[in-house]
């Protein structure tokens, strides 16, 4: 049996979106957190003095999104086909221009900056994000990013309106899917899976 060890910080961040997945096709795994003197200790030994950090029997992977999709694809929830497989790729790219350009302002922003920049980013591109994943949504019909049952896709795409929500908070502001019919339904399918579930009942409370 293959030993899986996730090392991340004690926080959903870049790592949640792992745990996600490893819940979801109920496989077992380290869910390892660490924090300061520990963590100073551990970081030469990571391969970008980074985290998160898969240790797949003992060998160590870095980047969260290549080891989002190797878990995703060695647990069969890329698609059934490789065009499915691909679209789920594209909601990654998606949503690594969103965090890489817009949210990074916001994060490295002076602080009396944040409010004007999340509003702005919150009335203007995040909308062109939203209305791409709501149309994805659409084309498909089931309620589900690909096929009929929940993938990668539908993990991602509710990892990150959490983040987003908590993101938006910070700064006294809302995200709003009232209008976004497709995308409540990834969060209530996402939400109602049993595993899910009971991880979400389960794990560590944590501000972001």
């Amino acid at each position: 049996m293959v030993k899986y060890t996730l090392t991340y910080f004690n926080v959903r961040g870049a790592g949640e979106l792992s745990r996600l997945i490893f819940k979801l096709a109920k496989v077992d795994f380290e869910d390892k957190r660490v924090a300061g003197e520990e963590w100073t200790k551990l970081k030469p030994d990571m391969p970008m003095g980074a985290l998160p950090v898969l240790e797949v029997d003992g060998v160590k992977i870095c980047q969260s999104s290549a080891i989002a999709r190797y878990l995703a694809r060695e647990f069969g929830l890329v698609g059934s086909t490789n065009l499915e497989s691909l679209r789920i790729d594209e909601a990654h790219e998606v949503f690594t221009e969103m965090f890489t350009g817009e949210l990074t302002k916001i994060f490295q922003a002076a602080k009396d900056d944040k409010p004007k920049l999340a509003k702005e980013f919150v009335e203007g591109k995040l909308l062109k994000y939203l209305d791409f994943f709501e149309k994805r949504l659409k084309e498909n019909k089931t309620g589900f990013y690909v096929g009929n049952k929940l993938t990668l896709g539908d993990l991602l795409i509710y990892h990150v309106l959490g983040l987003l929500e908590t993101i938006l908070k910070g700064v006294e502001m809302k995200l709003d899917l009232s209008k976004r019919d497709w995308l409540q339904k990834v969060k209530t399918n996402v939400e109602s899976n049993p595993e899910i579930k009971k991880w979400l009942a389960e794990r560590p409370q944590t501000a972001m």
